[in-house]
C-alpha cells in the first residue's frame, strides 16, 4: 500500500540529450543508453526517488547528480505525494527541491569505531583467563568464542558452544544463549571490565547523539579487539584448529552489524559460511552479471584482492556497481583504475577499489588477500576521498564510511545492469583529474 505521506520526486526530460549527457544518464540510473532517449522522446519520467526516508541522502544524492545533468536541457521536476502522478498541480523547480533537501536533516555520518587500548586490555586479560578455565572445566570440542553486550553496550560476558554441550542441551550450535556455557565466569573473571566500564559512565548520560555513537562504537571494537589480540596470539588455535573456531564480539540480542565483525574476525571457511547464512540479516550480495560478463571477455592480467574484505566480495561478484553511481572494481579493472590515479605513489600503502561516480574514490589498506587477525580490523576500513586529494594520510583526509565492505554493499540497491560493466571513476562529469 502507498504511504499517503510519502514525497516522491520526478525528474522528466523534454527533449534527447547529447551522446555524452546520454551515457552519464545511462551509468547513473542503471538504464540503457536507448531506454534514456527513449524516456526522453516519450516525456516518461527519467527517475522517480522517495525522500525523507531511510535512504533519503542516499536518494537526495543521485537525484542531484540527475538534475547537474539535465540542468542545460528542457526537463521537468515534479515532487508528488502519496500515488500522485506527474502533473502540472505538483509540478516545480529543481532549486525549490534542492532547497528543501538541504533543510532536511542529514542522517549521522558513520562513526569510525576506535578501540580503547586499556579497555582492551582488560577485556583480553578476562576473556582469556575466563576461556582457560572453561577448557580446564570442560574440555570439549569449541566452535565459538563470543563477547556479547546489550544495546546499552554494558560490561560484556564470555559464551560459548561446543558440539557436547549442543548435544546434551538440544540448543543450536549457534544459539549460544541456550547453550550450557551461555554466561561463562563473569562473577570469577569479569570484575576488571565491569570496574573499567563503570568508570566510563553510562552511554546515555553522555551529552549528544554523536558522543553516545562514539562511546558505543569505542566499547563494541574493544570487544573485537580484544579477541583479535588473543587469536593473534595463536589461542584460538592456528591452521585448521583455527578455521574449526569462530569467533564473535556483539550485542544480544543480536544487531545486524555483528555479521560486520565475524567477517572482521575469521577466515573465509565453511564454519563462518554456516553462521553468516544462519544467524546473520545480511540480504547477500548479487551477481553483477555485467561485471561477470567483462570479466570472461577480459584478456590481460588479473589483479590479487587488495585484503580479505575485497577476496570476500570477489568470492561472490567480481564487482559491483549500485543504483547511485558507486562502483566496486574486480580483478580485471583494480590494477588499470590504481595505475590511471598513480595511487601507489600518491597513496602509498592504500588502494583504490571504487568510486562513488562523483569524483571520489573508495579507499582501503593493501594488507593482502589472506586472513590476519593482527591487521584485520584497519584492513577492513573503507575511507572516502576526492580522487584529486589523493595523500598518505588517506585515513586523516578522507571520511570514514564503513569496515563491512560487503554488509555495506549488502544493503544498498545494485544498478540494473544491461551492458558493459565499467565503473569508471567521474562517471557523469568527464573524466576526473588525479593529483598532480
Amino acid at each position: 500500500m502507498t504511504d499517503p505521506n510519502a514525497v516522491s520526486a520526478y525528474v522528466l526530460l523534454r527533449e534527447r540529450p547529447p551522446a555524452a549527457v546520454l551515457a552519464a544518464l545511462h551509468r547513473v540510473l542503471g538504464l540503457g543508453v536507448s531506454e534514456v532517449a527513449r524516456r526522453a522522446l516519450s516525456g516518461e519520467p527519467l527517475l522517480r526517488v522517495e525522500l525523507f526516508g531511510d535512504d533519503h541522502a542516499e536518494a537526495a544524492r543521485r537525484l542531484r547528480t540527475v538534475l547537474d545533468l539535465v540542468a542545460p536541457h528542457r526537463h521537468e521536476v515534479h515532487e508528488c505525494v502519496g500515488g500522485a502522478s506527474p502533473g502540472p498541480e505538483n509540478r516545480t523547480d529543481a532549486a525549490t527541491l534542492l532547497a528543501a533537501l538541504a533543510a532536511a536533516p542529514e542522517p549521522p555520518a558513520p562513526v569510525r569505531p576506535a578501540p580503547d587500548p586499556e579497555l582492551t586490555r582488560v577485556i583480553a586479560e578476562a576473556t582469556r583467563a575466563a576461556v582457560a578455565d572453561l577448557r580446564a572445566r570442560h574440555p570439549e570440542h569449541f566452535h565459538a568464542f563470543a563477547l556479547l553486550t546489550t544495546g546499552e553496550a554494558l560490561p560484556p560476558y564470555l559464551a560459548a558452544g561446543s558440539a557436547e554441550g549442543a548435544a546434551r542441551t538440544g540448543a543450536h550450535p549457534w544459539s549460544l544463549p541456550d547453550g550450557p556455557y551461555a554466561v561463562w565466569g563473569y562473577e570469577e573473571h569479569f570484575g576488571e571490565v565491569v570496574r573499567a566500564f563503570g568508570a566510563r559512565g553510562d552511554l546515555f548520560d553522555l551529552p549528544g547523539e554523536r558522543d553516545r555513537l562514539a562511546e558505543y562504537a569505542t566499547r563494541l571494537a574493544s570487544m573485537e579487539e580484544a579477541l583479535r589480540r588473543l587469536d593473534a596470539e595463536g589461542f584460538f588455535g592456528r591452521g585448521a584448529d583455527r578455521l574449526g573456531v569462530l569467533l564473535l564480539a556483539g550485542t544480544m540480542p543480536p544487531d545486524e552489524e555483528d555479521a560486520g565483525a565475524v567477517r572482521r574476525l575469521n577466515p573465509a571457511g565453511p564454519l563462518r559460511d554456516s553462521w553468516l547464512r544462519e544467524e546473520s540479516d545480511d540480504p547477500g550480495l548479487p551477481v553483477d552479471e555485467g561485471a561477470r560478463a567483462e570479466l570472461a571477455g577480459h584478456r590481460g592480467g588479473l589483479a590479487p584482492a587488495p585484503n580479505p574484505s575485497v577476496a570476500d566480495l570477489w568470492r561472490t561478484t567480481p564487482g559491483l556497481h549500485l543504483a547511485d553511481g558507486t562502483a566496486v572494481y574486480g580483478p580485471h579493472t583494480l590494477a588499470e583504475r590504481n595505475a590511471a590515479f598513480e595511487v601507489a605513489r600518491h597513496a602509498p600503502g592504500w588502494v583504490l577499489v571504487g568510486d562513488d561516480g562523483g569524483g571520489r574514490g573508495l579507499l582501503m589498506r593493501e594488507a593482502g588477500p589472506d586472513f590476519d587477525p593482527a591487521t584485520g580490523r584497519e584492513s577492513a576500513e573503507v575511507v572516502l576521498l576526492d580522487l584529486g586529494a589523493l595523500c598518505p594520510g588517506v585515513a586523516d583526509e578522507g571520511e570514514f564510511l564503513t569496515d563491512d565492505l560487503v554488509g555495506w554493499l549488502s544493503h544498498r540497491e545494485p544498478a540494473a545492469r544491461d551492458g558493459r560493466a565499467g565503473g569508471a571513476p567521474g562517471r557523469g562529469e568527464g573524466p576526473v583529474q588525479g593529483p598532480a
